[in-house]
């Protein structure tokens, strides 16, 4: 139950942790970005039979962040409100979809509201500023509870004793009541017409499985729409004391399986992830309305997302706390596929199913195969993508970038140690002579390029908005590579 939402101000020592104003022009474009604390009482629950939350404890205190941006000018306003569970593996917050898609989200006039979801990030915001982030409370109301065995040490859903991270999924109601009423407290309430749209990426998709399968039921939409990225199907634990339930699947639970509502979901993967899922399919029931893309030369960390973004300042400031992003690939330069304009038609579309009843498009998946690895023993089947003549992987969303390659785009990279990172993908250019060969010249390259934006265009998979940009990027890079 929500209590109070608190006002943070920026002042000149004390600005939001991960702030995007200056990184994304916001004086400049007129748009406003707020932090607040909001701070109620949560239950803390248990996974019943089918999913049903029951709780164990009630009454909890908590306070967690939110982050609030918005078009300055209310007639901007697009009506849509994007809700973002903020990633929390590196035991710090990640907007990560905001990060993909700000571009978009701005120019439509969107307002984006980010949500810590863990009480993991705590140390890492009093690291940062302790002052500022001294209020935030995600304490485990049950110190003393006994900690059952498999509950994990490591991981996505590693176990620390001080937090209760089953305290989120009531965080998240209140936010949505909050978020939907006309109450003085709603810091969008001068903002009408609003429909409420929930995103996350990665682990964060996690979250979104375990609403839509605990506590979707509990009477009318907590959503009008939803966008999983860079996940599966597995549901996260109800509470820190019930163990890891494997994000993309498995054993535990069937892939595909508890996706689809009767309000919009689409699913956006990347190569990292497509062959953990095996979605079951895209659906167009009354009851049951999923979509899924599977976006072919990408992987779940890239060039952009990771380094790009942040700059000089973003950089330095996860320095403060302890935190580095970097490359540390070895056999190939970082990721730089422009996967970014397929999450901004991903969104669109998305909004488009949820107030005009258009249905998003369908789209072609990834091309797998089963391997076998001796060196996996009996049980050695592996699923693997199918690869071009350059290395490319088949099928999936795909734009030009891929159609007409400059270099041969991999969804891992390899450490000087030898080890492999599956999430930070690499890119292995292609000889300035290979180049020559295949597209002649830079002009007609962009002759190529042009016509296969356009095709992608009509097929929806990147916006008009996005056309020309997206165009000057791909034959820019095929410039520094060496076409002339």
């Amino acid at each position: 139950m929500l209590k109070r939402l608190t006002y943070v101000p920026v002042t000149e020592n004390s600005r939001p942790f991960g702030a995007a104003v200056k990184t994304c022009g916001f004086k400049e474009a007129g748009w406003l970005e707020d932090e607040y604390f909001m701070s109620g009482e949560a239950h803390v629950y248990t996974e019943k039979d089918g999913g049903k939350p029951e709780p164990i404890f009630s009454g909890a205190p908590y306070t967690t962040r939110l982050i609030v941006r918005r078009p300055g000018d209310i007639s901007k306003f697009s009506g849509n409100v994007v809700i973002e569970i903020l990633n929390s593996t590196a035991n710090i917050d990640i907007d990560r979809m905001w990060v993909n898609s700000w571009p978009f989200f701005m120019r439509n006039g969107d307002i984006y509201v980010g949500i810590t979801s863990k009480g993991h990030v705590v140390e890492s915001l009093l690291r940062f500023d302790p002052k500022r982030y001294g209020p935030v409370n995600w304490a485990n109301p049950l110190p003393d509870r006994e900690v059952p065995p498999g509950v994990p040490s490591t991981g996505l859903f590693r176990f620390l004793p001080q937090f209760e991270s089953g305290l989120f999924w009531d965080m998240l109601i209140d936010l949505v009541e909050l978020l939907r009423s006309d109450s003085s407290e709603n810091p969008v309430r001068d903002y009408q017409n609003r429909y409420l749209y929930l995103t996350g990426w990665s682990q964060s998709g996690a979250y979104i499985a375990r609403m839509l399968k605990s506590f979707y039921s509990l009477g009318s939409p907590l959503f009008d729409g939803y966008l999983s990225a860079g996940s599966g199907a597995g549901a996260a634990p109800i509470n820190a004391y019930e163990g890891d339930l494997n994000m993309f699947g498995g054993d535990k639970i069937p892939a595909g399986s508890m996706m689809g509502t009767r309000e919009p979901v689409i699913a956006v993967n990347t190569e990292s992830e497509n062959r953990m899922v095996n979605w079951y399919g895209d659906f167009d029931e009354p009851l049951f309305k999923f979509r899924t893309y599977q976006i072919a030369g990408s992987s779940h960390d890239t060039k952009y997302n990771l380094l790009d973004y942040y700059g000089q300042d973003g950089l330095a400031e996860q320095d403060r706390i302890g935190i580095k992003n970097a490359y540390y690939g070895v056999d190939g330069d970082p990721l730089d596929y422009p996967c970014e304009v397929i999450f901004n038609a991903a969104f669109y579309h998305l909004y488009k199913w949820v107030r005009d009843g258009i249905p998003a498009p369908r789209a072609p998946k990834i091309e797998t195969k089963i391997v076998f690895r001796e060196s996996a023993g009996p049980f050695g089947n592996y699923v693997e993508n199918c690869t071009d003549a350059f290395g490319n992987c088949k099928g999936g969303v795909r734009t030009a970038a891929l159609d007409y390659p400059t270099g041969k785009y991999s969804s891992f990279s390899v450490t000087a140690e030898g080890w492999v990172n599956p999430m930070f993908g690499k890119v292995n250019p292609f000889t300035r002579e290979l180049l020559k060969l295949l597209y002649g010249n830079l002009e007609h390259y962009r002759r190529l390029i042009t016509e296969s934006a356009d095709e992608t265009v009509s097929r929806g998979f990147l916006l008009p908005d996005d056309r020309d940009t997206f165009i000057e990027r791909v034959v820019s890079t095929a410039k520094k590579r060496g076409l002339e």
